[in-house]
């Protein structure tokens, strides 16, 4: 069975900092537990997808937007294939990479887009 550790404080980092770790230890298969993985028994990809749904940890305090982060994962995996989920998470990033350099919005682009289209079918890409 694999050691869980407890955390008395919620506030303790769980995760090892790789630069103190010694050579000697076999760190292979080891994994952060929180407390809630632990009592709930989760697998070590479990404890990940949360560590990641959690990695700003403010988010635990504002249960609507946990809430709501969890309903758009959830959607996400019964709507689309993983492929289709990860081209829509490249879109999302570059978004914010057009917010950042040319102060341009995805959603204000896109509606653009889409009333060009509107008005010039013919020039509409393929899809499928």
């Amino acid at each position: 069975m694999v050691n869980k550790n407890i955390f008395d404080d919620e506030e303790e980092m769980y995760i090892p900092d790789i630069d103190e770790v010694d050579e000697d230890i076999d760190i292979h298969g080891q994994y952060p537990r929180s407390n809630a993985g632990v009592a709930l028994g989760w697998s070590p990809l479990e404890q990940q997808m949360f560590d990641l749904l959690l990695l700003n940890r403010f988010s635990t305090y504002d249960r609507e937007l946990l809430d709501e982060t969890a309903r758009t994962v959830s959607r996400l995996v019964e709507t689309f294939e993983a492929h289709e989920i990860a081209r829509i998470s490249a879109v999302a990033m570059m978004s914010f990479q057009l917010a950042a350099s040319e102060d341009k919005s995805f959603e204000d682009e896109y509606n653009r887009y889409v009333e060009y289209i509107r008005k010039h079918p013919e020039d509409a890409e393929e899809i499928g």
